[in-house]
């Protein structure tokens, strides 16, 4: 469509439209702010808190054992500056807030990527990473004040989520309880147990080993592609001899299942029922809670402790297999079936 023009001076009768336009688009854009539409606003606050923020610029992240302080100071800064504006986006005062979370949010995933990049001891040769109770206790702090500012901004600053952040567990819930004092696991241990295990150099390159400053109850470590948790036992509890040692082998048989194997039957279903039938494991079974009978039945745990005691230290391997399905090494043809197919399992992927 060609704008009308005016006959007496040629100019075009477009600016009463500009201007309405320009009114519509301010009426928009407060409407945004002020009845919840966030997403434009997002985008702004993106660019503008893309540096980061420290939340504690007086605490040192990092230091030593204060990850314990530094986090109740942290969620009572946090609660303060929600509960302040009544945990409401739509105005102008929570979207200040919502800035300065966000860029806080930054400011915490660059000091989680410094923690990770500077490990406590990594192997010269086999390329294993290990994280001291310090190092891992804030990065146990430093994730949870992330997921706590990214919860409060999805939420458009409800309080509650703060309320529900708990120290005293994991991600995915495990309860952590206060260490047996002497008996959390020590860096030069971990490396012992791990320079222990006859796998391929491979298996080890950036694995990582995350000492907990806490105990997980009855479970002394968890273990996943890429990583494991090792805990302390809990207070005035008896400790099995060479504990460490064998939790660190078992739950590098995970790691070696994850990552050359499959997580799932359905992710490898011919390599599983291989080394089912191996094993003589009728059906698959997934994993349960520690001491359960799905436990013992897993087909997971079983190949976990196949690892520990065909590859493992000789402390590590000490303890009988821990799984329904019998011990390998009682059966030698079964123990040679399982390395070869191990080790080709560990060679070839």
């Amino acid at each position: 469509m060609i704008p009308r023009r005016d006959p007496t001076g040629g100019t075009v009768y477009c600016h009463g439209f500009l201007k309405l336009k320009l009114m519509l688009t301010v009426l928009v854009i407060t409407t945004f702010v002020y009845f919840g539409g966030s997403k434009p606003v997002y985008g702004i606050i993106d660019r503008i808190s893309a540096s980061g923020y420290n939340p504690s610029p007086d605490m040192e992240i990092g230091d030593a054992d204060g990850f314990i302080p530094w986090f109740e100071r942290d969620l009572s800064y946090v609660t303060r500056i929600v509960r302040e504006n009544d945990g409401k986006l739509n105005r102008l005062s929570g979207l200040r807030v919502a800035m300065r979370l966000r860029g806080e949010v930054r400011f915490l995933e660059q000091e989680i990527r410094r923690l990770q990049d500077n490990p406590s001891y990594t192997h010269p040769a086999l390329g294993f990473h290990v994280y001291d109770t310090d190092a891992t206790g804030w990065l146990h702090v430093l994730y949870k004040a992330q997921d706590v500012r990214k919860n409060i901004l999805a939420s458009h600053l409800d309080p509650s989520f703060v309320d529900d952040t708990n120290i005293n567990k994991l991600t995915d819930g495990t309860p952590l309880y206060e260490p047996e004092l002497g008996k959390l696991p020590r860096v030069e241990e971990v490396v012992d147990a791990l320079e222990g295990i006859t796998l391929p150099a491979k298996v080890f390159h950036d694995y990582k080993v995350y000492i907990l400053p806490f105990s997980m109850g009855e479970i002394s470590g968890l273990g996943s592609e890429g990583y494991m948790l090792l805990g302390a036992p809990p207070v005035n509890c008896t400790v099995m001899e060479h504990q460490i040692a064998f939790t660190i082998a078992h739950e590098l048989g995970h790691h070696v299942h994850m990552t050359f194997l499959g997580s799932t039957y359905e992710e490898n279903p011919k390599g599983w029922e291989e080394y089912m039938s191996i094993r003589g494991i009728p059906l698959w079974s997934a994993d349960g809670d520690i001491n359960s009978r799905a436990w013992f039945e897993s087909t997971e745990e079983t190949f976990a402790e196949d690892v520990r005691v065909l590859f493992g230290a000789k402390q590590a391997a000490s303890w009988p297999h821990g799984t329904v399905y019998k011990d390998p090494r009682r059966d030698p043809a079964v123990a040679q079936r399982l390395k070869v197919f191990i080790d080709t399992l560990t060679d070839t992927c």
